[in-house]
């Protein structure tokens, strides 16, 4: 690819994000003021928003990001969000559990699977879970689930439940 579209392609990622943020903070402004929600009993209210600190969904997007071109529509790129759920998590682990951890997860989760297959999906939570390391050891806060929905103009919105710091 010369050098001119790649230079488009990056800028039409960067105006597509950039979108995804407004449409966030046109949602943040239109729930209720600061982080509790209406309460049901009395004064006890739900915090739903962050304690601190960087929202893990805006987090794990960014450590998803390099592999989001490489997908095509909401299957495959939920089947990425996963993957990378449990490398992020394994990340978490000390080293020695890591690896059994993760042989774990690849024997469940691709039963029928040839081995050159295996080996692929391992080579990929393996780099991930480099990146972890590399570029988000300071969070560690694990991720429970997530939730991809569908935006109007095409885009996604991605929701994520992460635990407390360990």
């Amino acid at each position: 690819m010369s050098a001119p579209k790649q230079l488009a392609k990056r800028q039409k990622l960067e105006r597509k994000r950039r979108r995804k943020r407004e449409l966030r903070l046109i949602r943040r402004k239109n729930q209720q003021p600061g982080w509790l929600q209406p309460a049901g009993l009395g004064s006890i209210g739900m915090v739903t928003g962050p304690v601190g600190g960087l929202k893990m969904s805006t987090v794990f997007e960014e450590f998803v990001s390099p592999l989001l071109d490489s997908v095509d529509g909401r299957a495959e790129c939920k089947k990425l969000f996963s993957i990378a759920q449990v490398a992020w998590n394994a990340a978490l682990e000390p080293e020695s559990r890591r690896d059994a951890m993760l042989d774990d997860m690849i024997k469940t989760a691709m039963p029928m699977a040839s081995l050159e297959a295996r080996q692929g999906c391992r080579e990929l939570l393996d780099s991930l879970v480099a990146r972890k390391l590399e570029s988000f050891a300071k969070y560690q806060r694990p991720i429970f689930s997530f939730q991809l929905d569908e935006l109007e103009d095409g885009g996604y919105y991605l929701s994520v439940a992460s635990g407390v710091f360990r």
